[in-house]
């Protein structure tokens, strides 16, 4: 008995392995033209500069629900869904690829993951992995105009409080739409400085954490999820007040400087630390006391 479980488990793990190895060298030769392009272009751009660390996370995250094991091949009825929804991914890395679409292609990498998992495990499977799964939808990037649509509005939001702010302090600092003028020098809030990058950054980070944290209470989750908004805004803002000050006192080019980099950093740090602030406080409140 004991030799007949341990050739099923050789046989099984045999075939993981070989499935794993068929599944690994089919999106290489898929996606690796892709990726190498993608360095050069988009996710050489600010706005996605979180991209190949999330897919880190996902990959890692999604290997060790693998590692696991227990996972069980699809109904049929599953499976052919599944291989729809394959056809409709590669369809999709297609028409990206001919048109040289960004957009298809980023999104084409959740539409075939999720097929891939669906088709060979099922719905369970999906169930299973469906964290990693989730966050396949941040490696989309989005076109330019749906980025400028988004941060227009933010620009404005982030000249006004931060401009009007530091005049209540007595800065020499006022506005015009998305133009801050400190002193002799007009600072434009980029899109990069917009804040949609902190959210979509933070974001991020927030569901990882509630991920390897699993917070017993839904009540937790809910409020760390419903804080991540204002917090990446919130830490945004002191980050443009921050280089305002720097060039108001330093100069211009002290604020293109390391120091520019230095402030993204401080403020993702603050905002951060309000993740963990924000966790701590709800789960003593909606947490049972071990």
């Amino acid at each position: 008995m004991a030799t007949a479980g341990a050739q099923n488990f050789n046989t099984e793990f045999s075939r993981n392995c070989l499935l794993a190895a068929l599944i690994i060298a089919g999106w290489v030769v898929l996606y690796a033209p892709v990726y190498l392009q993608f360095l050069d272009t988009a996710w050489a751009r600010e706005e996605n500069g979180h991209v190949p660390f999330v897919m880190a996370i996902a990959i890692g995250a999604a290997w060790s629900r693998l590692q696991l094991g227990g996972f069980t091949p699809a109904p049929m009825r599953e499976f052919r869904f599944g291989v729809v929804g394959l056809m409709i991914g590669l369809a999709l890395f297609a028409i990206g690829r001919i048109g040289e679409i960004d957009l298809f292609l980023s999104a084409s990498q959740s539409a075939i993951a999720a097929s891939l998992v669906l088709s060979l495990f099922g719905v369970d499977g999906v169930k299973r992995l469906w964290f990693p799964l989730l966050l396949t939808a941040y490696l989309i990037i989005l076109p330019g105009w749906a980025l400028d649509a988004a941060t227009a509005p933010l620009k404005r939001f982030v000249s006004i409080v931060v401009s009007e702010t530091l005049y209540l302090f007595g800065a020499p600092v006022a506005h015009s739409g998305a133009v801050i003028s400190a002193g002799p020098y007009q600072l434009l809030v980029a899109d990069a400085c917009a804040g949609l990058n902190s959210i979509i950054a933070l974001t991020s980070v927030g569901a990882v954490y509630l991920y390897v944290v699993k917070r017993q209470s839904i009540k937790t989750n809910i409020a760390v999820i419903a804080a991540l908004l204002p917090l990446a805004i919130i830490a945004n803002l002191i980050r443009v007040a921050m280089l305002v000050l720097i060039t108001l006192y330093l100069g211009y080019d002290a604020g293109q400087s390391f120091l520019h980099d230095l402030a993204g950093l401080v403020m993702f740090a603050i905002a951060l630390a309000g993740v963990f602030l924000v966790d701590a406080i709800a789960a003593r409140m909606f947490e049972a006391p071990p």
